[in-house]
């Protein structure tokens, strides 16, 4: 069917459908729009819960992995000090899930009495409704792929899923993570009896309480429906793809290693630069310091910034699956990322909800 006569070259060996529909929600974005979607999220973020809960940590921030020794009895919590009170609490906090005998999660707020973040308005207004939104519109998009020319059930599905992975998974991704860390750390305040919500004003607790619920539902209902649309196609299409182009995982990993293999060395070197002269050069010294080596900052963003990679290994899947070649497919993937064709698209009203409603 792609080698079709009515299929114009530059179309063959791929989706038909990407022919049909070209003019019609199938234009993807350039490679510098990711690196624009993820900052704009992570920043605007920040900036509220640094607003609303006083910290520029993300919920995702206070989630890390540690193996943990095996206890008789894992579910065993440590009572807190005399007069300390589990509502007013004045210092650090370690908190743990347990998993497995030997795995858990531990939670740990760095400062104290600081306040965690929750479900709230961010996660109704400028999370949810957008990306639950987006979701529908897509589904009613996909809705006349039947009347297609080329049209077939295998067309039709990879169409679709051409259209939420390359403008869905994005923002799903970013969302996922912040939501899978809240919900663990609503089960450790609900363990420890912690109040979810913490507010000095009555007022401004109620107000909270108040937004909690809604957008606790609405963040649940959009985490499993958009999440179930987007399950079926890590097998057939993703899975598949990391296999085939295993080098593009590798290469990625390859240079969070080196990444961290130089900042380990330059931490190295300063702290023998500075071990001498404790007195001395002390704000040039606390300067450097801020870039030594942390090796759990530079994971947790190279593994924020992965899932970027998942839409291209999906269109890669859209070529090879219908018989391009393995170089050939990664050079058409990148050219369906035309800057000038994009910036021409944005022109149009489609477009630019499309791209509105992606950063967001």
């Amino acid at each position: 069917m792609s080698t079709s006569n009515t299929i114009p070259p530059d179309y063959q060996n791929a989706n038909p459908l990407l022919y049909t529909f070209r003019d019609y929600h199938t234009g993807i974005q350039p490679y510098f729009v990711f690196v624009t979607q993820f900052f704009i999220f992570e920043i605007s973020l920040r900036l509220w819960d640094r607003a609303v809960y006083g910290t520029w940590l993300l919920p995702s921030d206070f989630i890390y992995f540690e193996r943990v020794p095996i206890t008789p009895n894992p579910t065993t919590v440590i009572p807190p000090p005399i007069g300390v009170s589990y509502m007013r609490r004045r210092v650090s906090r370690i908190r743990t899930i347990y998993l497995l005998q030997q795995k858990g999660i531990l939670i740990k707020t760095d400062k104290d009495n600081e306040k965690m973040p929750t479900f709230d308005l961010f996660d109704l207004i400028f999370v949810c409704l957008p990306l639950f939104a987006h979701t529908i519109w897509y589904c009613i998009v996909q809705s006349n792929c039947s009347s297609g020319e080329f049209a077939s059930t295998w067309n039709c599905y990879n169409l679709f899923g051409y259209r939420i992975y390359n403008y869905l998974f994005d923002p799903f991704s970013m969302f996922a993570f912040e939501f899978i860390s809240k919900i663990i750390i609503i089960r450790d305040k609900k363990h420890h009896k912690i109040p979810l919500i913490i507010r000095k004003k009555k007022w401004r607790r109620i107000l909270a309480q108040i937004i909690f619920y809604p957008s606790l539902i609405l963040s649940t209902i959009t985490f499993l429906f958009v999440g179930a649309l987007i399950l079926p196609y890590a097998i057939t299409n993703i899975i598949p793809m990391i296999i085939i182009y295993s080098f593009i995982v590798m290469f990625y990993a390859y240079i969070i290693t080196v990444y961290l293999m130089l900042i380990q060395f330059y931490t190295f070197i300063t702290k023998k630069i500075f071990k001498f002269n404790q007195d001395k050069l002390s704000r040039l010294k606390t300067g450097i310091e801020k870039y030594h080596f942390k090796r759990r900052f530079v994971v947790r963003f190279a593994v924020r910034l992965s899932p970027y990679l998942v839409p291209v290994l999906f269109n890669l899947s859209q070529y090879f699956y219908y018989g391009e070649d393995f170089y050939r497919a990664l050079t058409r993937e990148a050219n369906s990322r035309n800057i000038n064709d994009y910036f021409q698209r944005v022109a149009n009203s489609p477009q630019i909800a499309h791209t509105i409603l992606s950063t967001i």
